[in-house]
């Protein structure tokens, strides 16, 4: 039976990039060795299960960046966790499970904690207040880009303080490797078509105050 749990808990999708994520994963259940870690696998890449604190959930076909989100915080809030600390599979956040309460602690249920734009949303932490007060991330960005832009905007819409962190920047950060590796995983132009035509104009240029003006 599943009890009440106030820790945080990692949650990570991949597709292509186990060779990226075993590294990260080693220095994690030495930094987190109390946390339960999550992982959306949408390319059956055969993960080792390397603790009992975590859990790999083989999917069917690619959920896109949207989709695994969505599905990785549903199945915490299952499990009763309040808090995620969401990481792509391509960066080592070098931090302890002390620091992650700390700055979750102190920020409150409606604050959003990110780390610096440089790192794009490579490590952040979502709560499921915020979760349930924006909603869920859009799977109509389809495979990756845009999807993060569109929860940022929504957030501001709805009065979510958003903080950028120094100690949420990854010690090891390589940019956009899932791509790399394979070039068709990207929805980069069809999904900037779709923001636009949602919020009015580009990231950082919206503006409508309601999804395609409506």
């Amino acid at each position: 039976m599943l009890t009440t749990n106030h820790q945080f808990c990692i949650l990570i999708p991949t597709i292509n990039r186990k060779d990226l994520l075993m590294e990260a994963l080693e220095h994690y259940l030495i930094a987190y060795p109390n946390t339960q870690i999550f992982i959306v696998d949408n390319g059956k890449q055969d993960i080792p299960r390397l603790s009992t604190n975590m859990t790999i959930y083989e999917m069917s076909e690619n959920l896109g960046v949207a989709g695994s989100w969505n599905w990785l915080v549903k199945n915490a809030i299952k499990h009763l966790y309040h808090d995620f600390l969401i990481l792509n599979d391509d960066v080592v956040l070098k931090q302890g499970e002390s620091t992650i309460s700390a700055l979750i602690e102190q920020g409150g249920d409606n604050t959003f904690h990110v780390c610096k734009t440089f790192y794009n949303w490579s490590s952040f932490i979502l709560n499921r207040t915020i979760y349930e007060k924006v909603g869920e991330f859009d799977e109509t960005f389809k495979k990756c880009f845009f999807e993060d832009n569109d929860y940022s905007y929504r957030m501001q819409l709805m009065g979510v303080n958003y903080q950028f962190q120094d100690t949420l920047n990854p010690e090891v950060y390589r940019n956009s490797q899932t791509i790399a590796k394979d070039p068709t995983l990207s929805g980069y132009l069809e999904n900037e078509q779709y923001f636009i035509e949602k919020w009015g104009g580009k990231p950082g240029s919206e503006t409508f105050k309601t999804p395609f003006g409506k």
